[in-house]
Order: C-alpha cells, then structure tokens, then sequence
C-alpha cells in the first residue's frame, strides 16, 4: 500500500474501531458494510476518493441499507465528488430503502446535482430501458437477505 494509502486507512481504522487491526484489504468494511471510500466521501476528501478509486475500492459497495458512496455524496450535495463516482462507474439506480442517488440529491436541495444525474440517468436508460426494473429486483434481494440475517441471528 501506498505511504497515502496508509494515512487515509490509518483514519479509517479510528472510525471502524479496529486501530489495532492490520488493514491489507481496500474493501474492507465496517458492520453497516461501508468501505473507505464511504467515508472519504462523507468527509469530502476529493484526493483520498480518487486515490481509492485508482486502487480498486468497490465502488458500489452497499452500505446500510444500500447506501452506497454515491447516495453519500448525493445527500451532502458534492457535486465535483458525484461526478468523480459518476465517471469511473458508480451505479446511477442503486436503490436505498427504495431511493436512488437522485431522490437523495433532491431530499438535500442539491438542484445541481439532480440536474446532472438526470442527464447520466438518461444515457443510460436510453441502452438499458429496463434498468429501473433490475435495480429494484437487486434492492429487494438485498433486503431479503438482509432480514434473513436478522432473523438467523436473533434466534
């Protein structure tokens, strides 16, 4: 790993609570099943996402609930972080508790984010016109398991 790599997991370790833990896999996750880039983008740390990006981070990985690091830069309205994701494949029709990033941009009163992702949204609705219907399929899955687990570990 990289000496930049290393001080932005060396700040993820603090968060995730695992300091003591040596961290040798980029997707690793916390119990809500976030990874780094989650956090970079919550912390809005332009270089740290694109540097996670390069080295391969999961960038659609789901956290609670499905909210993946495009929902996260969606709700706290950064446009320049959205974009980021947007280009190196983020999944436009993740669905959070039935919400994609577009519906949280629009919850946060980013305007400017909605206008941009209606635009990508497009695109490829125009390739895929059945994205929508695989998309919720996917979330509902994903909350299937989610309460079978839930269920497994209350018993």
């Amino acid at each position: 790993m990289s000496e930049e790599l290393n001080k932005i997991f060396e700040k993820v370790k603090l968060v995730f609570g695992v300091e003591d833990k040596n961290i040798s896999d980029i997707n690793m996750t916390n119990n809500d099943g976030e990874n780094a880039l989650h956090l970079a983008v919550r912390w809005e740390a332009i270089e740290a996402v694109k540097l996670l990006l390069r080295e391969g981070i999961n960038i659609n990985q789901p956290g609670d609930l499905g909210h993946t690091p495009l929902h996260e830069a969606c709700s706290i309205g950064n446009l320049e972080i959205t974009k980021i994701l947007v280009e190196n494949g983020a999944d436009l029709f993740a669905l959070t508790e039935g919400n994609p990033p577009f519906t949280l941009a629009r919850f946060s009163g980013s305007d400017h984010i909605c206008d941009y992702l209606a635009i990508e949204m497009k695109k490829t609705q125009e390739q895929d016109p059945h994205i929508w219907v695989r998309a919720r399929i996917k979330q509902l899955k994903a909350e299937i398991q989610r309460l079978e687990s839930r269920l497994e570990t209350s018993s």
